[in-house]
């Protein structure tokens, strides 16, 4: 008998009701090319106003989290990109990243913060996840 293989497609999105996007500018501040994922949060600079991604250690100014990406973008080493960004609406918390964190939940004040610029991260039980102990 031969071994079955179980893949589970996820689906999901991270927005669960857009409200508002805006366009901007990404910047990729890093040496190498870096794919931003789906659901990274995102600040904005004081001097130009690109979006750059949110760091939890971060400058002052970029240290709100204000706009959430809501596709992944691949930008080569030190450039930009234009992008559209999620600037208000419902958003599935569990998708939620912080560009080079370990993924995981994030913490009360950067949920606080969301919605202080009106994203509003709701906790959501994706149903078209399997649950297989196998896999």
């Amino acid at each position: 008998m031969s071994n079955m293989t179980i893949t589970n497609c996820d689906l999901g999105s991270v927005v669960l009701e857009l409200e508002g996007a805006e366009d901007g500018i990404l910047e990729n501040g890093e040496a190498e090319e870096v794919t931003f994922l789906a659901g990274t949060l995102l600040a904005q600079t004081a001097d130009d106003g690109h979006f750059v991604p949110f760091a939890v250690a971060g400058v002052a100014e970029l240290g709100v989290p204000k706009f959430v990406l809501t596709y992944d973008v691949t930008i080569a080493a030190s450039l930009t990109a234009g992008v559209r960004a999620l600037s208000a609406g419902k958003v599935n918390a569990n998708r939620l990243i912080v560009h080079g964190e370990t993924p995981g939940p994030l913490t009360p004040a950067i949920l606080s913060a969301l919605r202080d610029f009106s994203i509003i991260p709701v906790d959501v039980t994706q149903l078209g996840a399997i649950d297989n102990p196998q896999s």
